[in-house]
């Protein structure tokens, strides 16, 4: 296979480093009980590489895991009170980052989000799945200097390739607003009532491509070495938008954050 996929190679180095960051990675595309989020565990595989290379996130503080290894606990193991993170996050001094790819799915009654993990059944999403609003509460807890989500996931219940995940497949959706903290920033691939794709030609989830393609400096749209939340924000956005109507699809990223100005990265 010949293909060269730009994002893949020649990965910047970055300059702003925290000795005290972590990260969670989870990348689910085969899943147990529906069919697969196409490219999900390459999509973790490269943003790995990307959190090592243009963010200096130690390798030894990223908590990396793909397909089966992903089920309900890992998110209780990671995420919880005097879980992975709370236990080596140190008060106003980590930036957290998690990047998650797979399948969400909503809860209609509820009105609600969840993360799908391996194990989980997008029918039963509060039963199975992991709550948006859950994780972002738990984040928001841990009083780390900073928390980036990346969520590669979206809650209309379908799949990448737009095939409904639910059995009363009349597409419903929840509008998700994240109710975030002020140090949080999130980072989202798709409304509340869209898909969130992948791109075959780069093999690679549509918003994963794009947040890769920002971060190793296409963001950088002053020039200035610098790529804050908003420049990287505006470039997500405006890409995927406009690749996802070349495929015939709609898909408007988002960007719910208060530190706009802030610096992510430095080259």
């Amino acid at each position: 296979n010949n293909l060269s996929i730009d994002i893949e190679k020649n990965i910047p180095k970055g300059k702003k480093r925290n000795s005290n960051s972590l990260a969670v990675i989870f990348g689910i595309e085969e899943y147990k009980n529906v069919s697969d989020a196409n490219f999900a565990h390459r999509d973790a595989n490269f943003m790995k590489e990307y959190f090592q290379e243009v963010l200096l996130i130690p390798s030894n503080r990223i908590y990396y895991k793909t397909n089966d290894d992903v089920g309900k606990a890992e998110f209780d193991k990671v995420f919880s009170n005097d879980g992975w993170l709370d236990k080596r996050t140190k008060k106003d001094k980590t930036d957290i980052y998690v990047y998650f790819a797979g399948h969400g799915a909503p809860d209609i009654k509820r009105n609600k989000a969840y993360l799908i993990p391996y194990d989980g059944d997008p029918n039963y999403a509060s039963q199975t799945g992991y709550e948006v609003d859950v994780l972002y509460s738990e984040l928001s807890k841990m009083n780390a200097k900073s928390v980036t989500v990346f969520l590669d996931a979206c809650f209309s219940g379908a799949n990448r390739n737009n095939e409904m995940l639910l059995a009363d497949a009349r597409g419903f959706a929840v509008e998700i607003d994240p109710v975030v903290s002020g140090n949080i920033t999130v980072f989202s691939a798709a409304g509340g009532k869209e898909i969130s794709s992948s791109w075959p030609e780069k093999k690679h989830g549509l918003f994963s491509y794009y947040l890769m393609k920002g971060m190793r400096g296409d963001a950088d749209m002053d020039n200035d070495k610098n790529i804050t939340y908003g420049e990287l924000g505006n470039f997500i956005k405006e890409n995927v938008s406009i690749t996802a109507g070349m495929l015939d699809r709609e898909q408007t990223p988002s960007l719910t954050t208060q530190n706009k100005n802030k610096i992510l990265i430095s080259f």
